[in-house]
Order: C-alpha cells, then structure tokens, then sequence
C-alpha cells in the first residue's frame, strides 16, 4: 500500500450528513474526506447546516450550506431532535406530510437547491477534476447532476438502495413509485460511475439498469478521533453484557432476543441478576412500549441517545454486540457493523442470508440468526451463557479499514475522470460524456 495518490486530485465530496452529527450515516464521508486527504487529494467538502457546525471546517474545507430543515421553518419538531440526540422524545421514522409528498425525500426542496448553486459557486474557484455524491439522501445527486452539466465527471455513491430494498418505507402512491424509478434511473444512468456498499445492492443495478457498478463497502476509520476517547462505559462488569448502539429502524426488533431472555429466566429467576442487555440511542414509542414489559424490563438499561465516544466505549465493555437486521433485505449490511468489527467484541446478528451475515460469518467475528426466531435465540443465548463467543480473529475487520477502501476508491475517480475524457466507452459501445448524456432537469 503506498502512501500517496499516483495523481492528487481536487475533489468536492457531498454529504448530506456529516460530523459533528452524530449518526452513522455521517460516518462514511467523513472517513473518505480524511483518508483522500492523506493520499495527498484536495477535498472540498459541501453538506448542510443541519449536521450542525464544526470549529475545524474552515481548515478541513468544509462548506456548510442553508437548509430550511435547520430553520424555524422546520416541520419535524420533536421526531428529528429525536433521531439526533436533542430530544428524548420518542422517535417517528413516519414520513411527515411534505416528506410524503416531495421525491425522492425532502430534501429535494429544503437543502438541494442551496447546495446545487454553493457547489457550482465552488467549481468556479476550484475548479474540481471529480464529484462525489453520496446518499443518503437520494437528492443529495441533484448536485452531481448539476455540476456534471458543466463538465466536472460524477460519482454516485449509494449507501442504501433507492428502489431496490430502500430502507424506508415505499411511496403509497403508484404515479409516486414510478417518478422516484424514473429519478434513479435517469440520475444513474448520467453518473460517469456507480458505487454501491454491497454486492447484492451492486448486482441489482447492473440487472435493472444496465449500470456498471463497483462494491466498495463502508468500513471503520483506524484513526477515528472519537475511538482515541477514554471513557467508562454504564455497564456492570458483574452482568454479562449483551449491548446494541444506535437505534433500531421501523422493521428491527429486539423482540425474539428480549423473548428469549424471559424464556431462560423462567427456568432461572436469577438470570436478571447475571445478563443485561444496554441499549444506546433513540427508541420509537412501539420500542419503548415493548421494552417496558415487565418480563422484559428486568434484562434492560436504556442509557438513551450518548456521544459517540460513549456508545464506543460500550461496544468495547460489552460480551457481546447485538446487531439486528430486517431479515428482509439481502443488501443489509449497516455501518454499525463495521464499527463493531472495529472493536474486536463477538457479534450476535439477527438476519441470515444477507450481506451483514455473510461479513459476519466469513471473517469469524460471530454468529447469525434468523431474524424472527425466539427458539434459535434462546438456543443461542444458551450457548453464550454457557461458554461464551470467541473473540474475533485479530484481522477480522482488515479488510474494511478505510486506508485499504480508499485506495481502491481512487481507482473509481480515475476511470469516472477517464470517461469525461472520453477513454472509455459505456456498455453498447456509447461514450460517457456530456454529449451522448440524456438531457436531465436540475
């Protein structure tokens, strides 16, 4: 692995998430924007001021623009707040009433105009030899299509599906499923190149668009700043620990593992006092309920929504991590998973045939289960209780460091840079570029 880029390049990266929001899907753009950096790339990067504002983004080129969900204008109320820690009120994964409407997400009319013209005002100054886009949000690629319009070659980076296993809940409306197709095919169809963060995602575009398309999964940063924090964790080193960090979406549930654990206590009422389950991060009002149970409520800590230094610090303290899928989609394979690869703690995953349990499997680092089956987890609980999981092999999570991704993402920019040239030619034998590009509005 060298130390630098063959070619430094000057790249502005858009992310509508990003630090110091505290969330995981801030997590990506910042690792790319720190290890590109350390290739020696000049990276500029645009994301909204509702991920807050950092002392240092002057000096990391980061450019925060308006976005009319970080104003008085915000309709979110108390759901968003939630969903980032500045509220314990119970969180709403619901679209709201203009959420409901506007495709593909809100952001389409709150952020995206306001970020397409900081970015083509940028360009002027920068003049930027690549953009990257990455989602979510899904109109985070409006800004891709518009500075591609003026020449500047265009990387579509998809953390989530759009059509295809979108983790969100789908459009109601017919006339809405095919305008949101109708906006991923014309938008994919006009990146210069497609990234997607696991193959069965990558597999699904090449299928129905006909996209050639690269897997470069997300990872864990070996030098994220928050990992460095020495703090102790709310855990009791007298309980074995099973903890689960961030929140849990619409379709994820802690149910087959909470009945599980009231199954072996009816055999040991002593078993409250030896197991606890701590769990970090924004609960829905359905979660909170069932966590209230009172055959379940002996088994639970709720720390609610801590910094991220703290749910690291619990990911290292615990005996086991709990990562729950939806059990639904073969793409699944969140973020947090990298995170608890990271940390080196065995892993007990809900969901099998998956990309989540493929790396989970395939790299030793834990076991999966199928995601609605209380007599496997009460199998599996028995056997933890009982002898415990082996911890992961030191070079489990190798693979997934962003040193190692980044550099193959290099090799992304390099050929998106060599199709605006005209060097390469687009699947049928048409050249990728602005010319032969199907007109889009912006």
């Amino acid at each position: 692995m060298s130390d630098v880029a063959a070619t430094p390049r000057r790249i502005l990266l858009v992310a509508y998430f990003y630090p110091p929001l505290n969330s995981i899907g801030s997590r990506r753009p910042a690792a790319l924007a720190r290890w590109l950096r350390r290739r020696g790339h000049d990276v500029t990067v645009l994301t909204s001021l509702q991920s807050g504002i950092a002392a240092d983004d002057a000096a990391l080129g980061v450019v925060r623009t308006r976005d009319l969900l970080a104003t008085r204008l915000n309709w979110r109320g108390d759901s968003l707040k939630a969903a980032t820690g500045g509220s314990d009120a119970a969180w709403d994964p619901d679209r709201h009433l203009w959420g409901s409407i506007v495709i593909p997400d809100i952001q389409l009319v709150s952020w995206a105009p306001f970020a397409a013209v900081a970015a083509r005002r940028l360009h002027a100054k920068r003049s930027f030899d690549v953009v990257i886009t990455t989602s979510p949000v899904e109109s985070v690629h409006a800004v891709g299509l518009a500075l591609r319009r003026e020449g500047v070659p265009w990387i579509a980076d998809m953390r989530d599906g759009w059509r295809f296993e979108a983790p969100r809940e789908d459009w109601p409306l017919a006339w809405q499923r095919r305008v949101d197709g109708q906006l991923e095919r014309l938008a994919l169809a006009r990146a210069d190149e497609v990234v997607m963060v696991t193959e069965p995602l990558s597999a699904d575009l090449r299928r129905r668009l006909g996209c050639r398309v690269e897997t470069i999964t997300n990872g864990f940063d070996p030098e994220d700043p928050d990992a460095r924090v020495n703090m102790d964790a709310p855990v009791d080193e007298r309980k074995l620990t099973l903890a689960h960090t961030g929140g849990l979406g619409r379709v994820q549930s802690l149910d087959p593992l909470l009945e599980a654990l009231a199954r072996i206590a009816r055999d040991d009422p002593s078993l409250p006092e030896r197991v606890e389950l701590v769990l970090a991060g924004q609960r829905t009002a359905e979660q909170q309920a069932l966590h209230a149970r009172p055959e379940y409520a002996p088994f639970i800590r709720h720390v609610g929504f801590v910094s991220r230094p703290e749910a690291l610090a619990i990911q290292r303290a615990a005996d086991v991590l709990v990562l729950v899928t939806s059990g639904a989609r073969v793409g699944e394979a969140t973020g947090k998973l990298f995170e608890y690869l990271a940390v080196r703690r065995p892993i007990l995953l809900f969901g099998t045939g998956n990309a989540a349990a493929e790396i989970v499997t395939g790299t030793s680092a834990g076991i999966a289960i199928p995601v609605n089956d209380p007599d496997t987890a009460e199998a599996a609980l028995r056997r933890i209780l009982a002898e415990g999981l082996p911890e992961p092999p030191p070079d489990a999570a190798a693979p997934y460091a962003y040193p190692a991704l980044v550099e193959r993402y290099e090799q992304v920019i390099e050929r998106a840079i060599a199709a605006r040239s005209g060097d390469q030619r687009r699947p049928g034998g048409r050249t990728r570029s602005a010319d032969s590009a199907p007109a889009v509005a912006t």
